[in-house]
């Protein structure tokens, strides 16, 4: 009963993040959650309908937005990617340490964060291997549910305005999510979970109540700032669980 009250505090905190960067339920959420002492498809079943939810609303009021033909094959890519890797660790015994995969991506992320001069170098070089980092993009979710890391960078580098990088994030999290609960359904179908499907109108409650407030008074530098110290704790605390 206590795993459950925490577990609905993680939706109502990562939501509020997931609405105003359009990630957070995930990228945050999965690492929570594992050092809660959850397994990895069952933090699927209960973070994917909630992320869900809170993308499919971000994408639908940024619908006039345009999308590239490019930007659909790269989408395509990268499905491809995160269907063959998921399917790969939910029916193989594949022995990966995903807590320190994890830990590394997200340490990483915040330290191009915190370097102007090394995050304008890492847009430039993404510029031209777009469809190279999607499908490194869609193999890392696959693994980890943590794609949301390197989706940072790739929406930064295609998008300038803050409604265009949430946009950009928002299609990709709802492909992602679509395609994992597809995915669960068929390979692993008692990870699918009723509680998950129960916090998800509470996560939308939230992005409408709270986070998409915040999302249409945010200030960029401190937001910035916000994610930067979060992404970087936690890569810190999945890395050093084991000896804490």
């Amino acid at each position: 009963m206590e795993h459950q009250y925490l577990y609905f505090l993680v939706i109502i905190v990562f939501a509020v993040i997931q609405s105003v960067f359009g990630m957070g339920i995930l990228v945050f959420g999965t690492p929570t959650l594992l050092l809660m002492g959850y397994d990895f498809s069952d933090v699927l079943g209960l973070l994917l309908p909630s992320s869900v939810f809170i993308s499919f609303t971000q994408m639908y009021t940024a619908r006039k937005l345009d999308f590239s033909g490019k930007e659909k094959s790269n989408m395509v890519i990268c499905a491809i990617a995160v269907v063959g890797l998921l399917s790969l660790i939910l029916t193989v015994s594949l022995k990966i340490n995903i807590d320190i995969l994890i830990g590394i991506i997200l340490i990483f992320s915040a330290a191009i964060r915190l370097s102007p001069k090394f995050r304008t170098a890492v847009n430039r070089a993404l510029a031209g291997n777009q469809r190279s980092f999607v499908l490194l993009m869609g193999a890392v979710h696959g693994l980890t549910n943590m794609g949301g890391a390197l989706l940072t960078l790739y929406s930064t580098s295609t998008q300038s305005e803050k409604v265009g990088i949430r946009a950009t994030v928002s299609r990709y999290y709802l492909m992602f999510g679509l395609i994992q609960l597809a995915t669960l359904a068929i390979l692993r179908p008692q990870a699918l979970s009723l509680l998950g499907l129960e916090a998800a109108p509470l996560g939308l409650f939230i992005y409408w109540a709270v986070g998409n407030l915040l999302f249409i008074r945010a200030t960029a530098p401190f937001y910035e700032r916000l994610l930067t110290v979060f992404i970087a704790v936690y890569g810190i605390v999945v890395i050093t669980k084991d000896y804490i």
